[in-house]
Parts: structure tokens; sequence; C-alpha cells
């Protein structure tokens, strides 16, 4: 799959738009990607994997209609804290990830990490964000390029590559199209 596209972004996070040219450059040879500040249509901090997808399908569509239908794909990403058996805390975070082509929903996931305990607890107490108890806790702004899963793996695996990982896996019914008929 060889050809130009354009790719609208529900987001103008750099860590986001980057992962979504990356993983789309790796099936198509031109790619042109805008980001677009769209709203999830969740809660701040989703705390379900149903939220989450709903999330990330929501910026999709948004995306989509920002973009007039205007683009090839549009692409929500959305992450959210779930409930995990054996967990430490019961939960762990992970991305999704919607791919709309103005007619069908693509989804993948990035692979899921746990926060510190302390963390999870206060987001559960005081519903508070993930951002915003990294920030009280240790005062580091987890919205940058490293994000929370690049503080917790000592940068092995910045936010962008969780979120690149997640995209190949939704683009993988669309690249793969004879066994997804």
């Amino acid at each position: 799959m060889k050809r130009k596209i354009f790719v609208a972004v529900g987001s103008k996070n750099p860590a986001k738009v980057s992962a979504v040219e990356s993983a789309f450059k790796k099936f198509f040879k031109e790619v042109k990607v805008r980001g677009a500040a769209v709203g999830s249509g969740v809660a701040a901090q989703p705390m379900t994997l149903r939220e989450t997808v709903q999330g990330a399908v929501n910026r999709a569509k948004s995306a989509w209609e920002q973009a007039s239908g205007k683009c090839d794909y549009s692409v929500g990403i959305e992450a959210g804290l779930f409930e995990v058996p054996c967990s430490k805390s019961g939960y762990m975070d992970a991305a999704a990830i919607a791919i709309f082509d103005g007619r069908q929903v693509h989804l993948g996931l990035t692979p899921a990490f746990e926060y510190p305990l302390r963390v999870t607890q206060k987001i559960l107490r005081e519903g508070k964000e993930v951002s915003d108890v990294f920030a009280e806790l240790w005062g580091e702004d987890l919205r940058d390029e490293k994000g929370g899963v690049g503080r917790l793996t000592k940068g092995r695996v910045p936010r962008r590559l969780l979120h690149e990982m997640g995209l190949i896996m939704a683009l993988a019914p669309i690249v793969n199209k004879k066994y997804y008929r």
C-alpha cells in the first residue's frame, strides 16, 4: 500500500501526532498528518476499557468531521485505566486507538502498564487525572514526550512508541484486507 494519504488526528499532542505519522509511514509511502483539538466526550480520566475505547472513537470521528471528510483516515487516541485481575493496584493503563475511514472504525490497544499503587489509589479516592497526581506527588508533567510510561520504563518506552504500537495493531485490518473481509 504505497500512496499518499492524509490522516487527521484528534489531538494536538506532539507525541500522539508523531506516533500517527510514524505508524502510517510503515505502510504508506507518503503521509500527511494534521492534529486538531477535539474533545473525547468521556471523563477526563476514563476508568473502564469501554469508556477508554469510546473516547478514542469519539476523537477519531470528531477529527474526521473537522477535516470535513477530506482525509483518508482519522485517528483518536485515548488513554485510560481499567480493572485487571492480579495486578498490584487492581488497575492498569492502556490507550485505545481508533482509526476511522469514513465507514468503519478499526481498533487497536497499546500494551498496558501499571502505575504505582499510590498513584492509582489517589485517582480512585480523589477522582483526579493521572497527570495531576504525578504533578502533585513528584512535580512532573506527564503531557510531554516521555509521558508516564516513559518515566516508569526509565525512558525505554516513550509515549510516542507506546502509541505507535497500538496504531500498528489498529492498522492491521486496513493493510491486510484479505484476512478481514
